[in-house]
């Protein structure tokens, strides 16, 4: 099944992130020859890609494929479903830092790109700063968070057409209504959407650390140099530790430990009420 592998967004202050990535979250951040930055939280080419452009707005979503599927597979089970996805050009594919590269949009217009073979450098991740590194691997990148104008046709794509599954769904009260909280595998957070009419964008990214003290030191930073955040908490549904922080590009990122998983046989959708 796939997972997320890897997001694309646009912004004015693309250059900041070559600090505040760095600074804040020990993150590597690699300025790119056309003024992409690239942010490294593991041993992939990239998590998060921040393109220069006059407006803060989400690009794309990557999608990578599992070692024991092919991308033709996925490409023709999408295509039955009704979103046939069209061939990534070479130049794409190296941009992405992938072998090959295939896409398509959702109902409201977001690019979605299915990958296999993006480059990685097992052990080779330092990072900024020495940390415990981040929880990745068969997870993907960590938890993303959409803002969707239509839920009830956001959920038709993820679930009949992606193939996601409920791990929960939040009543988060008004103005704010519901959250639904899906997933592909045991990261019990891994998309999650939230109606917000006449928007669709990144709301936040969430990287989970592997351990506490990575998180303490960055939230140490974060509270001294941002203008704009979230204490620390505790998330009722998956009960990760995290603290949010408003990036230069225009989204929050939450930087987190100690989220439970769900796994298939033993999870039960909830409802919760916050």
């Amino acid at each position: 099944m796939p997972r997320i592998g890897y997001v694309g967004v646009q912004s004015a202050a693309h250059a900041e992130w070559t600090r505040f990535g760095p600074r804040v979250f020990g993150f590597d951040c690699e300025p790119r020859g056309d003024g992409t930055v690239r942010v490294r939280w593991d041993d992939r080419a990239y998590r998060l890609a921040v393109h220069p452009g006059q407006n803060d707005r989400l690009c794309y979503l990557g999608w990578e494929v599992d070692a024991d599927e092919s991308l033709d597979e996925v490409a023709a089970g999408l295509a039955a479903r009704g979103h046939p996805p069209r061939e990534g050009s070479a130049r794409l594919a190296a941009e992405r830092a992938a072998g090959r590269v295939v896409w398509f949009d959702d109902p409201f217009g977001l690019r979605h790109e299915l990958v296999e073979g993006q480059a990685r450098w097992p052990g080779a991740y330092r990072g900024h700063r020495p940390t415990s590194g981040a929880v990745t691997g068969e997870l993907g990148m960590g938890d993303v968070v959409l803002d969707v104008p239509d839920l009830d046709r956001a959920l038709t794509f993820y679930l009949d057409v992606l193939g996601m599954r409920v791990s929960d769904a939040i009543h988060l009260g008004p103005p704010l209504g519901e959250m639904w909280i899906l997933r592909y595998h045991p990261r019990q957070h891994s998309l999650r959407l939230l109606e917000t009419p006449g928007r669709h964008g990144l709301r936040h990214l969430v990287v989970e650390a592997r351990h506490l003290s990575d998180v303490e030191t960055a939230w140490d930073v974060a509270r001294r140099e941002t203008d704009s955040f979230m204490s620390p908490g505790r998330r009722a549904s998956d009960d990760m530790l995290l603290f949010r922080v408003r990036t230069p590009a225009g989204f929050d990122m939450c930087y987190g430990w100690g989220a439970v998983r769900a796994r298939d046989n033993d999870w039960t959708p909830r409802y919760l009420v916050r």
